[in-house]
């Protein structure tokens, strides 16, 4: 069974000739939209050479021009398309286990295929296909310049005003060799831990979870660096750590990034990230759009709203004037940019912003929310002044102190729920009363 963005395990659910089908089903899908030219890049998972190989082939023979970026983060590849106005593509997994990979196919204009183009996309796998004559058939060509310019592209964005030290982390993965280049461009002295191609995820796990970052942390105090950054497997993700090497939630690196480093206005946020960096962040001038969480959702509010920034809790950051995805590259430039112009530590820098009360839980789970969601939505407006139905499997409920979140992914089965509070509500109780509801 194939996940979001094609996601499953390498050798079952994707193989080469399942591959090399979807790559002419993808090509059928771009041409009839008049595009007869794909960027194709990957990441450093063992089974990528050859099943972004498959890939390639596939809509190489399909009719159109493919152009191979070799490895590379997928901020890059999916600014490299916006900016040149053609479709692109990243075969990677992300942060999932070493065994998956996974594609996702972007639009011109970088957004990630919405759910109705994957499902029509899968149904047709399932089918026969028919290739196209052997005369129109095109070229596979190697392309050797979009990290340097796409490092042009983000040093030009930063606003730095001075130097810092900085121990990054990309974790075997995508972020290689682009992050360190480009924080050096801006004047950092960089030291990288886990700087190899890690195809197996040996020396961490993808996923930039803080327990699975000693290595970091402990770098970071070693060198006396200002700042520690982490990224996952594509570096569409960054996780950070003050000097001290203590981690810092991603709603503060919102915050910080919006001080110094984007201009005001419309704002993709999405509903996990704090009440406290909402106020925060509205207070400069930006005007809040909600969202729920995935990428393409977050992208069409972005087109709908002309936004200049969007963030969810987990450590994605965009920047549309770039592509209208997560961006971990670009966002350690523009973070360690921010920093700069403070005159104290990363640490000091945070001590002095508001706590942040938020307790998140994860409940396996083999039943389905939407046969709960409307008791729940009678229960939350009961308690809470504003409650939003975001979509079937996720409900929202804000007060002026407080706020919860009870959603459940359509790609598995998990429970997932968010409880903040800064008044008579304490966060545990609110997830102790909404887990007995729903699990009785």
């Amino acid at each position: 069974m194939l996940l979001y963005c094609f996601r499953g395990i390498a050798g079952e659910a994707l193989t080469p000739d399942m591959m090399a089908k979807l790559g002419g089903i993808a090509a059928r899908h771009f041409l009839g939209e008049g595009h007869d030219q794909i960027s194709v890049a990957g990441d450093y998972r063992v089974s990528t050479p050859g099943l972004k190989t498959a890939l390639m082939g596939g809509l190489a023979a399909g009719g159109m021009t493919v152009h191979d970026l070799g490895v590379l983060p997928s901020g890059a590849t999916a600014a490299w398309g916006k900016h040149t106005a053609l479709p692109t593509c990243m075969v990677t997994a992300s942060h999932n286990p070493p065994d998956w990979n996974g594609v996702q196919f972007m639009e011109p204009d970088s957004h990630i295929w919405s759910p109705e183009l994957e499902d029509a996309a899968k149904a047709a796998l399932d089918r026969p296909f028919d290739w196209p004559a052997w005369d129109s058939g095109r070229l596979v060509e190697r392309r050797t310049d979009v990290l340097d310019r796409y490092i042009d592209w983000v040093a030009d964005m930063a606003d730095s005003a001075g130097s810092l030290k900085v121990v990054i982390d990309p974790g075997g993965g995508a972020g290689i060799p682009g992050a360190q280049r480009l924080l050096e461009r801006l004047g950092m002295d960089v030291i990288v831990i886990n700087g190899e191609p890690d195809g197996h995820s040996r020396v961490r796990r993808s996923e930039p979870r803080p327990e699975y970052l000693e290595d970091l942390r402990r770098a970071v105090v070693q060198h006396g660096a200002d700042i520690g950054i982490a990224f996952d497997g594509d570096a569409d993700r960054i996780v950070t750590f003050d000097e001290k090497g203590e981690y810092v939630l991603p709603d503060y690196t919102i915050e910080l990034l919006c001080r110094t480093q984007r201009e005001p206005g419309p704002a993709v946020i999405n509903v996990g990230v704090s009440l406290h960096t909402m106020a925060a962040i509205e207070l400069m001038g930006f005007t809040l759009i909600p969202s729920r969480w995935g990428q393409t959702f977050i992208a069409q509010l972005i087109k709908d709203n002309d936004a200049v920034f969007s963030a969810e809790p987990d450590g994605h950051f965009g920047y549309p004037e770039l592509s209208l995805r997560g961006d971990a590259v670009c966002s350690a430039a523009l973070l360690t940019s921010a920093l700069t112009h403070e005159d104290r530590p990363y640490s000091e820098v945070i001590g002095e912003l508001p706590a942040i009360n938020i307790i998140n839980d994860r409940v396996e789970w083999d039943d389905d929310f939407l046969r709960h969601a409307d008791e729940v939505q009678a229960w939350a407006e009961e308690r809470f002044g504003e409650v939003q139905r975001l979509h079937d499997r996720l409900i929202m409920a804000r007060s002026a102190d407080a706020k919860l979140i009870a959603r459940q992914s359509p790609f598995d089965s998990t429970l997932r729920l968010s409880a903040e509070s800064y008044g008579a509500m304490a966060p545990q109780q609110m997830l102790d009363d909404v887990k007995a509801l729903i699990l009785g």
